[in-house]
């Protein structure tokens, strides 16, 4: 939560601080402005933080198994569970050369090699 809000507090004072230097005045000149946007730059990193810790409760809710669910219900929803710990656990154990990069760091390197 905290890096958040203080990503978004700094980016709201570098705005104020960068507006100053394209229209070259000085950094500080009327502070109001740095402290509005970086007042600014908290609430919304305050929003964005509150919105991600709702999301992660509700994205855990939905893998919950009920208790009053039908026995197969509970038996397919354990099995996909399983099945992605599995996968996941592979995958840390494969060898360095077998792991499958993201197609964006492939254009990345890609494009560092030309």
């Amino acid at each position: 939560m905290l890096r958040t809000v203080v990503w978004w507090s700094v980016g709201g004072f570098l705005s104020a601080t960068y507006s100053r230097v394209l229209m070259r005045l000085p950094l500080f000149y009327k502070p109001q402005l740095h402290v509005a946007l970086t007042g600014l730059g908290y609430c919304i990193g305050s929003y964005c933080s509150d919105t991600e810790d709702r999301f992660n409760v509700w994205f855990n809710h939905i893998y919950e198994v009920p208790e009053d669910a039908p026995l197969w219900i509970q038996k397919k929803l354990k099995a996909r569970i399983d099945k992605v710990d599995l996968l996941n656990k592979i995958a840390e154990d494969l060898p360095e050369e077998m792991k499958m990069t993201p197609y964006w760091e492939k254009r990345l390197e890609a494009a560092s090699h030309n």
